[in-house]
Parts: C-alpha cells; sequence; structure tokens
C-alpha cells in the first residue's frame, strides 16, 4: 500500500503539467481565434463571438460658412427722382358733351376757345311755287367749335356750329371759313365766308358775305325739305345760305348761346336756329 501511494506521487505531477499545457495551450488556441481569423470588422468568423468596438466620439464644430448673400456688399439703394414734364401743355379745348360746355378763356382775343354742345331748334317755312306755304321745326343736338383763325381767315377766330347729324331732316352747318386744296387743280384755296365781330367780352356777331356757291365750295348749308314731285313727296334737300344771313349771340367759358336767321340761295325757304 505504500509502494502504492509512492506510484500514485509519481503520476500525479505530470497530469498536472500536462493539463496546464492544454489549458495553456486552449487559451492560446482561442486567444489566436479571436485575433486572427476574423473579418475586417472585428467579427470572428465562425467562433460564436461579437466583439463590438466603440469609438469615443469626437464632435467637430466647423465655423459656419456665410451665404453669399451675407458675405457680398449691400447693394446701394437706387431711387429714381420723378421727371418733371417741361414741355408745354397742348391746348386743344375742353370736351363737353354735356349742355352747355366749356372753352378756355382767352381774353388777349375776347373769345375764349374751345366746344360746346347742346341742342338746337330749328324752325323752316318754305313756299314752292304753286304749293301751299309750309312750317316745319325740329331739334338736334348740335356742337359749337371756336379756335383760331385759319390759314388766310380774316376773321379774330374761326367757328364752326353744326348739327352732330348731317342727314337727318332740318340739319345744318355754319364754317366761318375754308383753308383747303382744290382737288381739281391741286390749287390752295382759301375762302372766308362770314365776318365777324366780338365786343371783347364774349358778345359776337356776324354776316354771311360769301356763299361759296361760285367756287362750288358752299359749306354753310341747310337741309331742309324739298318735294321730289309738285307739292309732294319731300325729302331732305342740302339748301345753301343766301348771303345777309346773319349770326349773333354771346361766348364764355361755361356756356353759348347762338341765333341763327337768314335765307336760301333760291329764296324759297327762310330758317331760323336757336341754341341755348
Amino acid at each position: 500500500m505504500g509502494g502504492n501511494r509512492g506510484v500514485s506521487m509519481r503520476i500525479r505531477r505530470p497530469r498536472r503539467t500536462v493539463l496546464a499545457a492544454v489549458c495553456l495551450g486552449g487559451l492560446a488556441a482561442l486567444t489566436a481565434c479571436g485575433g486572427g481569423g476574423g473579418d475586417a470588422s472585428g467579427e470572428p468568423s465562425g467562433s460564436g463571438y461579437t466583439t463590438t468596438a466603440e469609438a469615443s466620439p469626437t464632435e467637430t464644430t466647423a465655423p459656419a460658412t456665410p451665404s453669399p448673400a451675407e458675405t457680398s456688399a449691400p447693394e446701394e439703394e437706387i431711387t429714381e427722382e420723378p421727371s418733371e414734364d417741361t414741355s408745354p401743355e397742348e391746348d386743344g379745348g375742353s370736351d363737353d358733351t354735356s349742355s352747355g360746355g366749356s372753352g378756355e378763356e382767352d381774353t388777349a382775343l375776347g373769345v375764349p376757345r374751345g366746344q360746346w354742345s347742346g341742342t338746337a331748334t330749328v324752325s323752316v317755312d318754305f313756299a314752292d311755287p304753286g304749293c301751299a306755304a309750309e312750317s316745319r321745326s325740329y331739334e338736334l343736338p348740335a356742337t359749337l367749335l371756336i379756335g383760331d383763325p385759319v390759314g388766310g381767315e380774316q376773321n379774330g377766330f374761326n367757328l364752326s356750329w353744326a348739327s352732330d347729324s348731317q342727314m337727318a331732316e332740318g340739319a345744318f352747318g355754319v364754317s366761318s371759313a375754308l383753308d383747303g386744296t382744290d382737288t381739281l387743280d391741286g390749287e390752295p384755296v382759301a375762302i372766308t365766308y362770314w365776318s365777324l365781330s366780338d365786343d371783347g367780352s364774349g358778345d359776337i356777331s356776324g354776316s354771311l358775305t360769301d356763299p361759296g356757291a361760285a367756287e362750288g365750295a358752299a359749306l354753310n348749308l341747310l337741309f331742309v325739305p324739298k318735294p321730289i314731285l309738285p307739292c309732294s313727296q319731300y325729302m331732305a334737300f342740302a339748301y345753301g345760305m343766301a348771303t345777309g344771313t346773319t349770326l349773333e349771340g354771346t361766348v364764355t367759358g361755361d356756356s353759348a348761346s347762338l341765333t341763327l336767321s337768314g335765307t336760301t340761295i333760291d329764296g324759297t325757304r327762310s330758317f331760323r336756329v336757336e341754341w341755348g
């Protein structure tokens, strides 16, 4: 029995050494497996282990890059000064479509320039040979224009007064002068039909001195009935106003009143036109 214990002691020492060597070899093997055979991520392939390495975060604060709008120089604000219009205003008179009118007072010439609108009352008496005498009356919108004398006119102002429609029965037209061109020979034509005067305060008067019939340029006309058949089937016809027809009235910047009276060139019609 005592010998057996001695033998037993001799046998146990090597076993411990072997076990220690085995354990050390196993640890080396485990260490080798953990560090060498893994992939780039640090995880061992087929080992069943997972190795997670946490890098300590490093906070990098980059200076803020200013935007182009912040770094560019501020734009200079340009304020456009309104230009003053030094061009002279056109003197075209004033248009007034209501009764009465508005003109521009010209104290140097006495008669205001401008345009006036209103309603004219036209009365006509006529008696054709062998026919009974008749009288007719009409009311028509009309317009008065007063401006500077046209070329060749011998008056201090130019006057044009006419019904707005030149086709209706009772229509009329008055023109103080003509400045134009003859359509036949191309020569300039200048005719002063009326001799007009004013007293400097707006009162005007005048007389028709040249009807213009000889030149074929009669512009002072009255459209009144004329029979197609003797004493029947009347229609509007343009009659020229005769020499001696008169015009008188008052024209101010706010209103105008006129009276035209006379006869036609053939003497068969007498007429009166009142306005204002």
